[in-house]
């Protein structure tokens, strides 16, 4: 993502160094996500990855104030509009998805509850304006507005705007999905690698991502559970997927099922009143919030069950790799690095991870195609290595083949050997 924004601040829109392909490709052959664009000029005054992780986390915020105001419209009452927004950045999969790097995607929780907002207020320009936005961070984004359109066409008789909006959204799935990633892919969606063979997805582990998922604010969804039906498509893509990684909670893939359920859970709050339960509901609602934090918060509090660790940096590591990094500043330096380190070396043309992608083993690729991939770090001028990532050398796992696989390679020379720091560089002769 900093590649790309970087490269796009320099004149190369969208450009990245693609892992697959290990090559400078758009980065539109691996998802849509445009809206990156949007940070470029950002990069003009501090280029570095600290932008995306800001802004990311300022949008997700303003969330907060959205399901207070979702809640206002809905509700009248200023109490529990606060509870529900409480609630909201208590929420793991906000938390989670923050925490882990930056995605396009983690933007359109913020804009699909601003979306939602507007559209209950009846003020469509910013709510097309917002729908506008979410769609620019990824490509099945366009399923969920299509679901949208179809709530606010039938449930809420918005027949014109429903429709458009709906058509607006499908339209918007289809060609960025089936035209343009392929068309800057030269082949299908790599994602569709994932829903190859249905039967081998895990039945237990989607049913307990749901579970989790719903069980915070399922006291009141109960009462308005069509709301989250409208993201259906991404929970469907999520459980069916071959890449387990989609349905866990530290990742960003909930992204756009979060302002649905909140949808889901203000509306059937609205209509506990009806039940004259109130007060039952409303404790039980506070106590699975609570459960839910105990259970899965990474806020960093001792007595939860998975707080955060935020581990000393080791400052003098964290000092020589800023070394390496000014001494090799420049996009006429290609460099390849062990995962970790990518940030501090992707303000640059050409990047190429040293590494294999992980995903390749959920999506059953074999070792030896992964092996056919190994000798593209030969493309960089330096390699970098934080020895951290590749662990016991006495073990046969990818890590330690690929590094073996440097280490005799004639083609490198290692140049800087940092034992105590775990740092290793090596050049291209």
């Amino acid at each position: 993502m900093n590649q790309t924004v970087y490269n796009t601040s320099r004149g190369h829109f969208l450009e990245m160094t693609n892992q697959e392909f290990q090559k400078n490709m758009s980065r539109l052959a691996i998802h849509f996500d445009p809206i990156l664009a949007a940070f470029a000029p950002l990069y003009l005054l501090y280029p570095g990855p600290e932008v995306l992780l800001v802004i990311q986390t300022l949008v997700l915020a303003t969330g907060a104030l959205a399901v207070f105001l979702i809640g206002q419209k809905i509700l009248k009452n200023k109490l529990m509009s606060l509870v529900f927004s409480v609630s909201y950045l208590c929420f793991f999969p906000v938390e989670r998805a923050n925490l882990f790097d930056f995605h396009a995607v983690v933007l359109a929780t913020g804009f699909l509850l601003w979306m939602i907002y507007f559209s209950l207020q009846k003020k469509w320009l910013p709510a097309l304006i917002f729908i506008f936005l979410a769609l620019l961070t990824k490509e099945h984004v366009g399923l969920i507005i299509f679901l949208f359109g179809i709530y606010l066409f039938f449930l809420r008789r918005d027949k014109k705007i429903g429709f458009f909006i709906s058509f607006f959204g499908l339209t918007s799935f289809i060609l960025t999905t089936f035209v343009i990633i392929p068309y800057f892919r030269g082949s299908e969606h790599f994602a569709l690698k994932y829903y190859s063979n249905l039967t081998e997805t895990s039945f237990l582990e989607s049913k307990n991502y749901l579970t989790r998922l719903f069980f915070p604010h399922l006291s009141y969804m109960v009462f308005s559970p069509l709301e989250v039906l409208i993201s259906l498509p991404e929970i469907m893509i999520n459980t069916l997927s071959l890449n387990g990684n989609m349905r866990s909670y530290y990742f960003h893939y909930s992204s756009l099922v979060v302002p649905f359920i909140f949808l889901s859970a203000i509306s059937g709050a609205s209509r506990v009143k009806k039940f004259k339960i109130e007060y039952p509901i409303i404790l039980l609602f506070i106590f699975l919030n609570l459960r839910s934090i105990y259970c899965f918060s990474p806020l960093p509090i001792k007595f939860l069950k998975e707080p955060y660790n935020y581990f000393r940096i080791n400052r003098k590591r964290l000092d020589l790799v800023k070394d390496w990094q000014k001494a090799l500043a420049g996009d006429e330096i290609k460099v390849s690095t062990t995962p970790k380190l990518a940030p501090f070396f992707t303000n640059r043309r050409y990047y190429y991870n040293f590494l294999f992608d992980p995903t390749y083993n959920n999506v059953k690729i074999s070792k030896e195609e992964i092996f056919l991939r190994m000798n593209k770090y030969e493309r960089a001028d330096y390699v970098i290595i934080n020895r951290d990532e590749i662990g016991d050398i006495n073990k046969s796992n990818l890590q330690v083949v690929f590094y073996k696989n440097l280490i005799f390679n004639k083609k490198f020379k290692r140049i800087f050997n940092g034992n105590r720091l775990g740092i290793e560089v090596y050049k291209k002769l």
